[in-house]
């Protein structure tokens, strides 16, 4: 580290502990020279990389003055983040936001919010070629840009189908903020058990055949909460199984372009898009836009748009025009490809640390479930054990979880699981944070 790096460092934390309180001047050049014993060169240094942070900024004629929103003091306390599958926003090259910003305001500043409601046409035709490198042959006409998944299945739970049918299935256990969403709706809703080796083909076809249902919400690759993917084979089975009885697909990958999955194809690509909605976002690369997009089959097209203009009045889907122009500069420049290689270098690191700390686990207490690619793991409790007592216990240690009984729609179905996510935990305090969480349940089992 050089010496401006080093000084840099120290009043960054000086910053941060409110030695140099937001809006304070600075010590001069001179005056921080003399303090730290440096020449003026390397204080000129450090104050620009400071300012490059976002820390300070310069004030012609007058000096360097901390910068920013209030600052809270930094915890000498190590936290271990493996609750929240929400990426910090430092996961994103500051350098590289920052040209992709201006090469959006530059190429959409004679536009307006005069816009189509299935968003910018140059995005989604960038995104045609972009998800045929995942095999996904669609048209920029059935591409429609949404704020985010969330949103969306709100959206599509609320309308009526084409095929006229009632039921939602879900697997249980899924997505907790849709199971949530689903009860408080009271909508009339079906549940198929998944787990390490995927569903029960036999059950799916069952319910597909005697029941109503209008569409089968699943999540193939990188599950929340599971952290499995379907094989090829399950895939297909799921495929056949739906166009045959005229059931729809909500097909959530909302992690898939960062995937490290080989070979894999998605369940719209076996589907030819009929009957599949293919639902993505891309806030888990870029997590400060608030972005996704949803691909729809001819067939729906028509319902659709007409829902989709009624929502306009009550509820806006479209993402802002500068999230979906910088977007498309990630997408044009090659950043997004570059984004999501450290992310899924970022991700085999932890899991070889995950594989080598958790071989020597004792298999008859507990068990790591995950396909080892994606933001999570579950690890499924073996024995009885005290889940109330053992996440207080573990946050007595600093280390935060969830809890799996959330991500179930009936909780009689629940057995004792915890998912542990790698999205704001580093990989260094990886290895510590799982030695901590399994000897505190040997402690208690």
């Amino acid at each position: 580290m050089t010496k401006y790096e080093r000084l840099a460092q120290s009043l960054e934390q000086d910053i941060m502990q409110q030695v140099y309180k937001q809006g304070e001047r600075l010590p001069s050049i001179g005056t921080m020279a003399k303090k730290q014993g440096c020449s003026k060169e390397t204080v000129i240094k450090a104050y620009q990389l400071l300012i490059h942070q976002h820390l300070i900024y310069a004030k012609a004629q007058s000096g360097y003055y901390v910068l920013g929103s209030p600052i809270l003091p930094i915890s000498n306390t190590k936290e271990f983040s493996l609750e929240t599958g929400n990426p910090a926003i430092k996961a994103t090259s500051l350098e590289d936001a920052k040209h992709c910003l201006s090469l959006a305001i530059e190429e959409y500043r004679e536009s307006s919010l005069n816009l189509s409601l299935q968003g910018v046409q140059s995005l989604r035709q960038t995104l045609t070629d972009f998800f045929l490198d995942m095999g996904i042959y669609t048209q920029e006409s059935s591409i429609y840009l949404i704020q985010g998944v969330t949103q969306m299945l709100s959206f599509l739970s609320a309308i009526d189908f084409p095929n006229q049918h009632t039921y939602i299935l879900i697997e249980e256990p899924t997505y907790s903020y849709y199971v949530q969403f689903l009860k408080s709706q009271s909508l009339p809703v079906l549940t198929i058990a998944r787990d390490e080796n995927g569903i029960d083909l036999t059950q799916l076809q069952y319910l597909f055949q005697h029941y109503d249902i209008k569409f089968f919400y699943t999540i193939p690759r990188n599950h929340n909460p599971l952290g499995t993917t379907y094989s090829t084979s399950m895939r297909q089975k799921i495929a056949q199984l739906a166009l045959k009885y005229n059931v729809y697909i909500i097909e959530d990958d909302y992690f898939g372009h960062c995937s490290s999955t080989s070979h894999y194809l998605p369940l719209y690509y076996y589907m030819e898009g009929q009957n599949c909605i293919y639902l993505t976002s891309f806030s888990k690369t870029i997590p400060y836009l608030r972005i996704g997009a949803a691909i729809i089959h001819k067939d729906f097209k028509n319902t659709f748009e007409k829902l989709s203009h009624q929502s306009y009045y009550y509820s806006y889907q479209l993402p802002s025009l500068i999230s979906q122009a910088t977007l498309e500069s990630y997408i044009k420049s090659s950043l997004y490809k570059k984004q999501t290689q450290q992310l899924q270098n970022h991700l085999k690191k932890d899991y070889q640390i995950i594989k080598k700390v958790t071989q020597n686990w004792d298999s008859q207490l507990i068990q790591v479930i995950s396909s080892y690619s994606g933001y999570y793991l579950t690890i499924q409790c073996l024995v009885d054990i005290n889940l109330d007592l053992f996440q207080t216990r573990l946050q007595q240690k600093h280390i935060k979880i969830a809890r799996n009984e959330r991500c179930f729609y009936d909780p009689s179905h629940f057995h004792p699981s915890i998912r542990l996510s790698l999205a704001r935990i580093d990989s260094h305090d990886l290895k510590e944070a799982l030695q901590i969480f399994y000897q505190v349940f040997l402690d208690m089992s």
